[in-house]
């Protein structure tokens, strides 16, 4: 059983807590709940490098000290409590995923929705790209489709059951993403700063070699998946 819903905005989960706990929390305990009447064997579930908070190194390994500084972080790590009690008590085996920035086609680009998604659709439409902060923020960006293979291999390899960090290891600031995103569109899109944004990190960086030792390779580099992405915003 693999377990992706939820509700993904930070600046939403900082406004109203208590619907990211409801659909966030009791939502993994009632899919668990599930999988316990389905007699399933194992739950594999979406979770987030938020539950890391602000990491003092990086890359940033599973054996980070998880202190989540946003009701979506916290509710993602309180969903790894519920897997592991679950594994414990059931026998159900449990692996959560811990995703870093995931983009890719189809993104819808909103307010809350993933910056490539936002920073794709504006360029394309010769509109000005807002920076939250100073830009100097990092991120690391994986495509989609590696998260897709990332989730099948895990939901089919008998044994991968913990954490694991679902991420490339790059680190690119937001700055240069709206740069290189500006320059693929081949627009002059102007970058502007607003305020920073509450619950957001400073930086992040994946340590993936937990899930790359169990078997697992990402196919896609960074400029092929904004290749992919742009393409797909171009057309539609």
């Amino acid at each position: 059983m693999i377990h992706l819903a939820a509700l993904t905005s930070v600046q939403e989960s900082i406004r109203d807590p208590v619907s990211t706990t409801e659909v966030n929390v009791v939502g993994t305990l009632n899919v668990l709940k599930a999988a316990k009447a389905l007699e399933a064997e194992r739950v594999l579930f979406a979770s987030s490098a938020a539950v890391y908070g602000t990491p003092q190194r990086f890359p940033i390994a599973e054996e980070a000290s998880i202190s989540p500084i946003s009701p979506y972080g916290a509710s993602k790590a309180a969903s790894e409590h519920y897997l592991g009690s679950f594994e414990e008590n059931h026998g159900i085996e449990a692996a959560s995923l811990r995703f870093f920035n995931v983009y890719g086609p189809r993104q819808t680009p909103n307010q809350y929705a993933g910056v490539i998604s936002i920073f794709g659709k504006r360029a394309l439409k010769r509109q000005p790209l807002r920076v939250f902060g100073d830009g100097s923020q990092t991120r690391d960006f994986i495509y989609v489709k590696d998260i897709v293979s990332a989730l099948t291999f895990a939901a089919a390899t008998a044994g991968v059951t913990g954490t694991f960090n679902a991420g490339y290891g790059g680190q690119m600031t937001i700055n240069e993403l709206a740069g290189t995103i500006a320059a693929a569109a081949g627009t002059p899109a102007a970058i502007t700063h607003g305020p920073e944004r509450a619950g957001d990190v400073r930086h992040s960086r994946a340590s993936s070699e937990r899930l790359r030792a169990a078997g697992w390779q990402p196919r896609f580099t960074l400029a092929e998946g904004l290749a992919e992405t742009l393409a797909w915003f171009r057309g539609c």
